[in-house]
């Protein structure tokens, strides 16, 4: 069994679990989460267009830099924006981690920063606790 922990633009989440459950996916929790990554958090309009401009939290630059971004090496103290995204948590056994793996890059590469990454991590073991299985037959 592994955890695949993917973290993906919050416009790509429809498409990636309709991708997923063609493979034959079906178990997937989804949470919204805030991250950074290289950037610092700022988007730029021609990095990343999906990201909408009246989100707060984030820094959008269209032609002009923010005031966080021209701080650079100052004195002034650069704020941390957080990007909205969303990590999809699944647990396999049955699919291969590498189709997985595979139908999620394909749905979310777009060649540009922000794609997100992929985390796969061992299980020990599961419980299902209504039935008590324990292993594989409580991740099916």
């Amino acid at each position: 069994m592994k955890e695949l922990m993917a973290i993906i633009r919050q416009s790509k989440q429809k498409e990636t679990l309709a991708a997923l459950v063609d493979i034959g996916v079906v178990s997937v929790t989804v949470h919204s989460v805030n991250g950074r990554g290289r950037q610092g958090g700022n988007i730029m309009e021609s990095i990343d267009p999906d990201m909408p401009g009246n989100i707060e939290s984030v820094s959008k630059i269209y032609k002009y830099p923010t005031p966080s971004s021209m701080a650079g090496d100052s004195t002034l103290t650069k704020p941390v924006f957080w990007v909205p995204k969303n990590l999809l948590t699944i647990v396999v056994s049955e699919v291969p981690v590498e189709k997985v793996i595979e139908t999620i890059t394909k749905v979310n590469r777009t060649g540009k920063p922000g794609d997100g990454k992929i985390f796969v991590l061992p299980i020990a073991d599961a419980l299902r606790i209504r039935t008590g299985e324990t292993g594989d037959a409580a991740i099916l």
